[in-house]
């Protein structure tokens, strides 16, 4: 199961990693390799703030370590993203003491929020949580299809309605389908929206 989760992300994983690979092997540290590493990451979905705290720190580094060659720079940014992270074992999802715990996933299309989804789902049923799934991108072609088919892959039950209806709806259904069924996580999809748009949120 997790390597059928690995294989979906495998081209992700390679086109970031051979972004980096590219831009460590050629040029020089400058302002462009900076600006260069910034479109990397912010690319790569690791979000603007923890993106210029990346670079920032990096930058912090090299200078304070006189680096010059891209090897050890490739090296510290390495060391600084396993610091970030809290070190080089997993990190574990918290679960709230509440139950159902409710997950609402919001973004744009195309950032990995139903990969996401099944990917804490499969986390929190390694844990022996009963997880149910919301399908509320009820927008796109397939959205459901799709979560139905990562549900399949977890074990985890879908609450959904038809493509089209009403995506506040599906919530209500899922949350008063959690507390009945005394699920301890409730993942909520949703269509894709800028987070920062907030007529579309509501």
């Amino acid at each position: 199961m997790l390597e059928f989760l690995k294989k979906g992300l495998k081209k992700t994983r390679d086109a970031l990693k051979n972004r980096l690979g590219d831009l460590f092997v050629r040029g020089e540290i400058n302002e462009e390799f900076y600006e260069e590493l910034e479109e990397i990451l912010i690319s790569a979905d690791v979000g603007v703030e923890t993106t210029l705290m990346i670079n920032a720190r990096l930058r912090e580094e090299i200078k304070n370590n006189k680096v010059k060659e891209l090897d050890a720079a490739k090296a510290l940014l390495k060391e600084l993203i396993i610091g970030m992270m809290g070190g080089e074992e997993d990190v574990a999802l918290s679960v709230p003491v509440s139950r159902p715990a409710v997950y609402l996933l919001l973004g744009v299309n195309g950032v990995g929020k139903t990969t996401t989804i099944a990917k804490m789902a499969y986390n929190f049923s390694l844990e022996k949580k009963k997880v149910l799934l919301a399908a509320g991108d009820t927008f796109r072609a397939a959205a459901i299809e799709q979560l139905e088919h990562w549900s399949g892959v977890v074990g985890a039950e879908v609450i959904k309605h038809q493509t089209g209806g009403d995506p506040s709806a599906v919530i209500f259904d899922a949350v008063s389908a959690a507390v009945s069924r005394e699920a301890d996580i409730l993942l909520c999809d949703t269509a894709g929206r800028l987070h920062t748009k907030k007529n579309l949120i509501e």
